[in-house]
């Protein structure tokens, strides 16, 4: 992922150029280059910018950078004030404790090296490896003779240890054996001090973290939370440094081990850090600098998201190409997300009250400052969120009444056939202009081509496909009208511009805060390359949004504060985008409230007069093109292909509306009705189905087993752009049988 930092505008300081081959003589006050007089004209190099300071304040900075470096080059644990606090506590706490804990110590220890002496004296080493070999009888006169042998060892060391104190007493006197007695106790000490936590138990008090990163904390930290063996430990490829307000290391894990689980497992590495896990970011390092055992931390001083947002950082720009990433938001580390929407649609979603709406208007406002990007806006709300776009938006309408929801459709019918019509040119295009079958920057900006940028906007989507009016769609083969929901057109017509319309320009942006596969269903949430969770209630709704496996793999926007507004997990699923694939990050969005959008409308308005490009219902034109009915037709024909099934028997599922049939159905059958009338085809995750009828995903999968719905042949796969394998169910299979028991 190409994530931006802040700070990385450093402007080199150059001294002022000479002429080459000049020497410099001094004239009068002033140096001039020999052979010229002070008052000619030479050119001047570049002019620097600084500011006088006293001998004063020099030294003062220079204390101050020298008591920095200084700093820096101490342990980790005391480079920062609550380090050494942390310390200093836990040094005095352990000199208080310590006449306690110092005899106790020694004594476990005596037992210990008492133990640990007996087992060598009687040779257990060779004596197990000889009867785990079945040896024990050929090896006993070996066995016995180094016994033996450690036994004159013994008696040999405690002879020459004794006469050494003896003769050292008659030098120096009886201090020699409160020196030697130190030092023995001393050592059993060490040998039989506890482990961090062993033997303890309720106390009063809290756990901290400290920044001991170098020394072997962090290793007792993957121990406890089981993400390492007890007798394997960490290499830290970077040593703990100060990143921001927070601390940064690289390390690799055992051989064994993968970055990923980790990952997954961040809340347990938080518990054992005793840190908030918003506090802790884990990710893997990618490409040539890392592998999949290799894993980068961050760990914060603080909450990092407690701190106002940012502004956005275009909210003054003059102008921006949208063929650019668009400033997204900010990361904990302070980090800059760019937000690239060509090539790609976005799917925003979250509970009310969340920010999800001033998050969908960033990258519309972007668009609005690039002339030749065309706004399509709609707003299920109705509100004043998205009026300021009415001013630059090609078209645009707010409410869900019945002109603003027929406008909708017969725009992005419109659009389907704009997209249709631009793949047809796009073929007749020379390799120069055209070289990849798909729009480029000149094309986008070519006004005779007629094809710019479009972005279609739609807040509070589940407002528009939930819509139940019926539209005429044409006739069946008796000459009866067929009829369909408006909601059902709509999302067909998504779908179409979603998966085929990237490629000619077309962008999605897509807002909701019902995030559930029945009111976004999965052909068109799967065409929707970038997602953006704020927070949700259920992990399943966090799923639903990140798509499935996401919460396997540790991305879950359920977890997030319900104090941190306009914070979310980001993940990027096209890979021609800045986001890697599968790679959810933590970012919160900058701040860009409505007068600021309406500056910035206004200055994309005036870009667009003087680019000729206002057209549309911002110029006053609001009547919408007819669609040509061949491509009409074309279009409608391949929503049709996609969306209906081929029916397997001769009966039809809407047969299975009736209640006498629904009710002769099993629970689980019944239950999916109404899932099977969407038309819906092809695998599904199993735990996302169920969800969707209420159930949960174990007798989801053991009444569908019951009920005569055989599993997949693959029964776990990749769908939807889930990072691991989950398990599936076949739509088809399951009408099959549906079908099956309506006939009987």
């Amino acid at each position: 992922m190409s994530i931006a930092h802040p700070d990385d505008h450093l402007a080199a300081l150059l001294p002022f150029p000479t002429v080459p081959g000049d020497d410099l003589e001094t004239t009068g006050e002033h140096l001039a280059p020999a052979g010229r007089q002070a008052g000619d004209r030479v050119a001047s190099g570049p002019v620097l910018d600084g500011e006088l300071i006293t001998e004063d304040e020099y030294q003062r900075s220079r204390a101050r950078r020298l008591a920095d470096a200084a700093v820096a080059k101490l342990p980790a644990v005391l480079q920062t004030p609550d380090g050494r606090s942390e310390t200093a506590k836990a040094a005095a706490s352990h000199a208080v404790l310590l006449p306690v804990r110092y005899p106790r110590a020694a004594m476990r220890g005596a037992v210990v090296s008492a133990r640990a002496w007996w087992a060598w004296l009687r040779v257990e080493d060779l004596y197990a490896a000889a009867k785990v070999g079945d040896q024990l009888a050929a090896r006993y006169g070996e066995i016995h003779s180094h016994r033996v042998r450690r036994r004159w060892w013994t008696l040999g060391t405690a002879a020459g240890a004794i006469a050494v104190l003896g003769v050292a007493e008659l030098v120096e006197g009886p201090l020699v054996w409160w020196l030697a007695g130190g030092t023995v106790s001393a050592a059993l000490a060490v040998a039989g001090r506890r482990s961090a936590g062993a033997g303890r138990k309720a106390v009063l008090g809290a756990r901290s973290w400290t920044v001991t990163m170098s020394g072997d904390s962090l290793v007792d930290a993957f121990r406890a939370a089981k993400l390492i063996g007890k007798d394997e430990g960490l290499i830290f490829v970077q040593q703990a440094k100060r990143d921001g307000a927070g601390w940064h290391l690289v390390v690799d894990l055992p051989a064994s081990r993968r970055a990923s689980t980790v990952v997954a497992s961040r809340e347990a590495l938080a518990s054992a850090l005793a840190v908030d896990e918003v506090r802790l970011i884990a990710e893997r390092v990618r490409g040539d600098a890392g592998h999949a055992g290799r894993l980068s931390l961050w760990i914060g001083d603080g909450d990092p998201y407690a701190a106002a947002p940012l502004p956005w950082p275009l909210a003054s720009a003059d102008s921006f190409d949208f063929w650019k990433p668009v400033p997204f938001g900010i990361t904990a580390r302070g980090q800059v997300v760019p937000l690239p929407m060509v090539w790609t649609s976005l799917l925003v979603g979250a509970i009310p009250r969340m920010g999800k709406t001033f998050c969908a208007r960033i990258p519309a406002t972007g668009a609005a400052l690039d002339p030749y990007t065309l706004l399509i806006v709609f707003d299920g709300k109705g509100g004043k969120d998205w009026r300021p776009f009415e001013q630059v938006a090609y078209r645009y309408g707010r409410g869900d009444d019945d002109e603003t929801c027929t406008r909708l459709l017969a725009t992005l019918r419109w659009a389907a056939a704009d997209v249709a019509r631009r793949f047809d040119r796009l073929a007749e295009m020379d390799d120069e202009l055209c070289p990849e079958s798909k729009v480029t920057p000149e094309i986008t900006r070519n006004p005779a081509l007629n094809m710019p940028l479009v972005l279609i906007n739609v807040d509070e989507v589940q407002v528009y496909l939930e819509d139940e009016t019926p539209v005429q769609v044409g006739v069946d083969a008796k000459g009866k009208p067929r009829f369909k929901p408006r909601g059902r057109i709509v999302c067909d017509l998504l779908t179409y511009i979603a998966k085929k319309g990237p490629a000619a320009g077309y962008m999605l942006n897509l807002a909701t805060q019902k995030p559930d596969g029945q009111v976004i269903p999965d052909k068109l949430r799967g065409q929707l390359g970038t997602r953006f969770a704020l927070r949700v209630m259920t992990w399943q709704a966090s799923e639903t949004i990140l798509g499935a496996g996401t919460y396997k793999a540790g991305f879950d926007a359920s977890k997030l504060l319900k104090a941190h507004k306009g914070v979310g997990l980001l993940l990027g699923a096209d890979g021609e985008t800045e986001l890697d694939a599968g790679e959810a990050i933590t970012a919160r969005t900058y701040k860009l409230d409505i007068v600021e959008i309406r500056a910035c409308c206004e200055r994309g308005r005036a870009l667009r007069e003087a680019a000729g490009t206002l057209i549309g219902d911002a110029a006053g034109d609001r009547l919408i093109d007819e669609v040509d009915p061949v491509v009409a037709a074309r279009i409608d024909a391949e929503a049709e292909r996609h969306d209906t099934p081929p029916a397997p028997a001769a009966a039809d599922i809407e047969d299975a509306e009736d209640a006498e049939v629904v009710n002769d159905l099993p629970p689980v059958l019944a239950a999916l009705v109404e899932v099977l009338d969407g038309h819906e085809t092809g695998l599904v995750a199993t735990a996302e189905l169920a969800t969707r009828i209420g159930w949960e995903p174990k007798p989801f999968g053991e009444a569908l087993r019951a009920a005569g719905v055989p599993a997949p042949a693959v029964p776990r796969q990749r769908i939807n752009g889930s990072l691991h394998p989950v398990s599936v169910t076949d739509l088809d299979t399951v009408r099959a049988v549906v079908i099956a028991h309506v006939d009987r």
